[in-house]
C-alpha cells in the first residue's frame, strides 16, 4: 500500500466462500495491487477486529450493502 492509498477493511460475516468465519477484506482506493485481499479470518468478529490495525474508526454498512457486511473500518 502506497502512502497516497487509502485502506478500507471489509467485516464479513460467513460470506460464500468462508462459511462459519468472520472475514476481513481490504481494498485500496485508488485501486492498487492487490485492489482487494483476504486480511484476515477467524471464528468470532472478536478475533477478526484484534487483527485490524489501531486507530480505524468503525462505520455500519450502507443500507442495500450485501447483508453478510457485518461493518466497515477507515
Amino acid at each position: 500500500m502506497s502512502s497516497t492509498q487509502l485502506a478500507i477493511y471489509t467485516v464479513y460475516e460467513r460470506p460464500r466462500d468462508y462459511p462459519g468465519e468472520f472475514v476481513v477484506r481490504r481494498f485500496l482506493v485508488p485501486p492498487g495491487l492487490p485492489e482487494r485481499d483476504l486480511f484476515a479470518r477467524g471464528r468470532t468478529l472478536a478475533a477478526v477486529r484484534a487483527a485490524l490495525p489501531p486507530g480505524l474508526v468503525c462505520l455500519d454498512p450502507a443500507p442495500g450493502d450485501d447483508p453478510v457486511i457485518r461493518e466497515v473500518w477507515l
